[in-house]
């Protein structure tokens, strides 16, 4: 009776291995230790998270693959990756993770601290400037500066 659903989960689990093993997306990838299929590399790390990064580098390099749960991670240890990747790869590694969840929730991913990286945010970002800026909103915040309850020059 319960033998048709062992054999088709077993089935599914096998073919989840074989296209995982035979997958073409991992031959452009940094080095990787071995993960976990539901947590990733999450039980490689320890609460010194520094300590554990460290010791991952000396094994697979300066520049490691590693997955956190389900989000695919490169981890670049060496300040000349770093350089690199913040001055010339900066356009690449600059987008923010999608999700379905903040594209419903944060209107349509329009909003600021959401938005891709492109013309849409670089006219947002001039506009938030432009208000936060000018000079009728600086005059407005500093009638409202150095009001606070506390005395700081109090006599002894």
């Amino acid at each position: 009776m319960f033998y048709p659903i062992f054999f088709s989960l077993f089935t599914l689990i096998l073919l989840w291995f074989l296209f995982k093993l035979f997958s073409t997306s991992r031959k452009n990838q940094p080095p990787s230790p071995p993960g976990l299929p539901i947590i990733g590399n999450l039980h490689q790390l320890s609460s010194l998270l520094h300590h554990s990064l460290h010791s991952l580098a000396q094994k697979y390099g300066p520049l490691m693959f590693l997955k956190f749960g389900s989000v695919p991670t490169v981890v670049v240890s060496s300040a000349d990756g770093a350089s690199l990747i913040m001055k010339i790869h900066d356009l690449i590694f600059s987008n923010r993770p999608f999700s379905s969840t903040t594209s419903k929730l944060l209107y349509n991913m329009k909003d600021i601290s959401v938005a891709p990286y492109g013309e849409y945010w670089r006219q947002l970002k001039s506009i938030c400037v432009l208000q936060l800026l000018s000079n009728q909103k600086g005059s407005f915040i500093s009638q409202y500066k150095g009001t606070g309850n506390v005395d700081y020059d109090a006599e002894d």
